[in-house]
This record gives structure tokens, sequence and C-alpha cells, in this order.
């Protein structure tokens, strides 16, 4: 009996081991899809038949390409790009793969042939929206002005594969494409998640606590005093572009202007876009600038002037030696930086010296930095560049990361939230690219944020639509909420007050005729109403009280013995010593 029980055990384990061999347990196959069959293609042209590269997609100017996958099991896959390119300026095309519209790797296509690019990533199970992204695309021209291209920088491809990695994981499932409604649904429920998190947040990073004792004339403690405490300005920026300060042809149009300024705004970015600011070269115009820099000092409004060097048409001066093209040399832009400096640096306490040099590389930011902080060692100076929460902009912050390692002075990050033009950032994003710059140890601002009321079509969000008054005021909400939450972050800026000027259709907050939009009111009520610190209290029989408010700066009303006085108090963060946070008054008979 035993000897069969043996036998037949024997007999099963030869059965298994033989399906093992020849029958193998099925594996995640790799999925690959073919460029132009791809559902997600923000940008570019298919390759015509006859063309060397027929069959692929020319991804042009900061475009995607790519698809929503559902991952089975969470594990790390290998994500394959067949690409080619074609450089231009000496440098070939950059192309970044995207997880969820977040950069989670960068390669160079360095080959007019197609080759697989290989990329690493561990994927949690659910739908995943993957793609790539042309990062650094340009041209040539044959002369100024000419549409033909004597180098035109090209990305080229033509599919996209996707398999567990070469670990072998995950195993038994597999990949298939996933949909837009079920990636856009998981986003939305993250997106929710955040902003629950965003509250717990700025209670913690945005409050701090106070003690304040009260003394009367003579020294002693007060007890039973009603101590008034009223929030008056944020620590935090929260401003906007005043480019169209005094510039109406109507004084009711200018009046109003300023009202709605001043009542929802703390800081402001003046502008010195060279082309504009000296269209007759030594003659300024800082009698304009001069007149609203006092406007603002008046109203404690807080200042960034924005930029002092620029490679665009905008920051190249008429009068320069070679026409549109061609800037001043370094001895006139060192002095430029100088005077400017010397001239408001009092007043002006941020400033972009070289504006999106990333992108614009023909202006290096080392020594213009070197020279604003040599004129003015106690200004802000930030590095401000766009694109940054589309794609990340991996050479920015390569090329910051330099920058800090070759002694380049600099204070801040500038990112700019309006490139894509229509795109509706989603806020997981949001927090991944303000974590990852984060790590760079500078504070955070965003430096210009146009979502706009014009009517066009979102893009690239879990979100579908359009942008309406409604949808604008809805979004910049919940934006001003993820970044007030963050604690890398100190400002955010608005760009463009009113649709009468804007430089994006229904870019501001006001309409033609200054009269508010839905997002003006609903800023308005988050900075003075929802993160607004106004109370009541009394002192204890050491005239001592305490309270937890928003930083900033404060009027604390005392009234002690049928008297009364005022005084402005600041309260930082809780990360500064306490005696900094401990306000004794002493009251005056």
């Amino acid at each position: 009996m035993l000897l069969r029980e043996i036998l037949a055990f024997l007999g099963f384990l030869l059965i298994t081991i033989l399906s093992w061999v020849f029958f193998p347990s099925p594996v995640a196959a790799a999925f690959i899809l073919k460029a132009p069959d791809l559902s997600i293609r923000t940008v570019g042209g298919k390759m015509p038949p006859g063309d060397p590269l027929a069959g692929s997609w020319n991804v042009w100017t900061n475009g995607e390409i790519g698809e929503y996958i559902m991952i089975p099991s969470d594990g790390s896959y290998r994500i394959v790009a067949h690409a080619a390119g074609s450089p231009a300026l000496g440098e070939w095309p950059l192309m970044a793969l995207l997880v969820n519209g977040v950069n989670v790797g960068v390669k160079t296509v360095d080959s007019e042939k197609f080759t697989d690019y290989i990329f690493e990533e561990h994927l949690p199970a659910g739908v995943h929206r993957i793609t790539v992204a042309f990062l650094n695309d340009a041209a040539v021209p044959e002369r100024p002005g000419s549409t033909r291209w004597v180098e035109d920088r090209n990305l080229y491809v033509r599919w996209l594969e996707i398999l567990p990695s070469s670990s072998g994981e995950p195993g038994g499932e597999l990949l298939k494409a996933g949909s837009r409604e079920a990636w856009a649904a998981e986003g939305r429920e993250r997106e929710r998640q955040l902003l629950r998190m965003a509250d717990e947040q700025i209670e913690k990073h945005r409050k701090a606590g106070a003690v304040i004792t009260v003394l009367g004339p003579d020294g002693a403690p007060v007890p039973g005093a009603q101590v008034h405490v009223k929030h008056i300005r944020h620590a935090f920026l929260f401003g906007c572009n005043i480019f169209q300060w005094g510039r109406y042809s109507s004084e009711n149009l200018n009046n109003l202007y300023k009202q709605r300024f001043e009542e929802l705004f703390n800081a402001a970015t003046l502008g010195f876009y060279w082309r504009s600011y000296e269209w007759e070269r030594g003659k300024p115009i800082y009698d304009y600038t001069d007149q609203v820099v006092a406007w603002c000092t008046q109203r404690g409004i807080r200042m960034k002037g924005h930029p002092l060097l620029w490679d665009r048409e905008a920051g190249i001066p008429i009068w320069a030696n070679g026409g549109a093209d061609d800037h001043p040399g370094p001895d006139l832009q060192k002095r430029r930086v100088e005077e400017i400096l010397a001239r408001y640096a009092g007043a002006i306490e941020y400033w972009e010296v070289v504006n999106e040099p990333s992108h614009l590389p023909k202006i290096k930011i080392d020594e213009p930095y070197r020279w604003a902080r040599a004129a003015a060692p106690g200004v802000q100076l930030i590095v401000n560049d766009y694109n940054v929460l589309a794609t990340g902009t991996p050479q920015f912050f390569t090329m910051l990361e330099e920058a800090i390692a070759n002694g380049v002075p600099f204070d801040g990050i500038g990112i700019q939230a309006h490139e894509p033009r229509t795109q509706r950032f989603n806020l997981d994003n949001v927090v991944t690219v303000l974590d990852h710059y984060a790590t760079l140890g500078k504070d955070l601002h965003i430096t210009e944020f146009t979502p706009t009321s014009s009517g066009a079509e979102i893009i690239n969000s879990y979100h579908t639509g359009i942008w309406d008054e409604e949808t604008q005021a809805e979004y910049a909400e919940e934006f001003y909420r993820i970044c007030f939450a963050h604690p890398a972050m100190v400002g955010l800026i608005w760009w463009d007050l009113s649709d009468n000027g804007s430089w994006l259709k229904g870019g501001g907050m006001l309409r033609q005729d200054m009269s508010p939009k839905p997002v003006y009111d609903r800023i308005k009520k988050l900075i003075h109403e929802t993160w607004h610190t106004e109370e009541t209290l009394t002192t204890n029989g050491e005239g001592r009280t305490t309270f937890r408010g928003f930083q900033g700066d404060y009027e604390v009303t005392i009234t002690a013995g049928g008297k009364r006085a005022t005084f402005l108090c600041h309260l930082p963060s809780d990360d500064t010593p306490p005696a900094e946070r401990t306000w004794t008054i002493r009251l005056q008979d």
C-alpha cells in the first residue's frame, strides 16, 4: 500500500514537472503601440508613405504622444520608445517619459536611425497616461525671418512598447489599453484627497502661535485686558503683475484697476522689458516706475522686478546693434542690472534678473546674478522659467543644480503656470513638480498663473469641457489651495488683472469694464476671509494670552481701564525663535 502511494506521488510529480517545462505559466507579454494609432497626440503629424521615416509620428514643440494603459498589478515595467531624431545647433532632441503628466526620465535621441530608448519605471496597478514628450524643439532659419530651415531639430516616434522589466515582475497578467474615462476618474479622486489634505497642511505651514503680554505704564502685568487681533496682511505673496497701472485712457478704468488691485493683492510684479522700457538709449522710463513704486509702497504692497535680461524681442532694445536678434553686449547688460538695482533695490524686494534661461540659453544666468548680488546684496533673486508644470522641464532643473554647484547666487525658483496655455494642470502633478524642485533647497514662486475664461477647450487634464468664467474660478481656487499648502512656496502671482490688456484672451480676473469675474470674488474670499484670523482674547492673571493665526502683519488693539491703544505686530512662522513670536505691549498713560 505504501509503495503504491509513493509511485502515485512520483507520477504526479513527474506530470507537474513536465507541465512546467512544456506548458509554462503565462507571463505578461509586450504591449506594442504604433505611434500613428495612439489616442494621445497633442501636436505633430504622421510622416507620409514613401518617406524614409514613414510610419512614425513627428512630435512638435512640447508635444506628447502616448496612450492610456491598464497596468494589472504593481511592479517594475520597461517602456521602450522606438525613436529617431535630427539635431540642430549641435544638440539632439530630448525625449521625456511622462507618467500621468509627470516627467520620470529623459533620454537624448542621438541617432537619425530608429533606435530603442528604454525607460524603467515602477507603476502601481491602475490606469496610467503614458506618453513621451519632445522637450527642446528648435530650428535655425536660412536667414532672419525666413521660413526655410538650415537645421531643424525633430523627434520621430515609430512605436511604444511596454513590458515587464528584466527582473521578470510581474507575471501572469496581460497589459491592455485603458480608457481616458477610467484614468480621469482615478485622477479626480486623487485630487479630492489632495484638497482635503491641503487644509491640514495650511493649518500646519501657514499659521503660527504667538504670545501677547500686556503691561501697564508702570511695567506691571495687566490682567483682564481685552486683546483684539486682526490679520491685515499675509506673509505669503498673493500678487499680480501691475503692468496696466495708470495706462488706460479712461480715468474711471484706471481708478477701478487700482481699487481692485489693492483690495485683493499684497504683491505686484513691475515690468522692466528692455525694449519698451528704454526706447531711446539712455532714457529709461524711470518716472513711470517711480509712480508705481510709490503707490505700492504706500499700501504695503511688496514688489518684484521682471525681467532685466531676456532673450526675446521684448528684451532687446530697438537701438541694439545688429537688430532684433542681437543683444547689447555684456558691458551694457551689466550696466543695466547695476543701475536699475541701485535705483530700486531699497523698494523692490524681489528680482527676476534673467527670464526663461533654460529655454533661451543665449543669456546665461551666471554673471548677471553675480552682478545683481554685488549691486544689491539684500534683495531676493529668482530664476524663472516656463513649461515646468507640464513636463518638469528637466533642463531647467539641471541648470539650477549646476548653478548651485558653481556658486551662482539666487534665492528663489520661479515656476510659470500657463504653458501649454489651455492645460488644466492636474493637482497631483503640481504637487509632484513642487516637491521635486523643493529638493534644491530654494524658495518656490509661481510667477505667472493664467487660467482663462476664453472658451478654449481644456487639454491634458482629468477634467473636460471649456475654459469659461466658472471653470476659471473653480480651478484657480483649487490651485491656490494646493500652492498655499506647500511648505516651500512663498508666493503666487496672477498674470494680468483685467481682460482689458490681458496677454491671453480671457486671462484676467476682471472683465473689460473692470467688473469682477467669479474668480476674483472666490480668490478674494479665500485670502481675506477663509485664510484670515480675527479674534478677541482676554489676558490672564499674568497679563498674558495666546493665539494661533495666519503668518503676517497684525493690528492688535488693547482695551483696558477704559482706554484703548492699537499696535502693529508681525507674526513669523513657527520655525522662528519663540522670542520673535512673543509680543510684549506696554500701555502708556
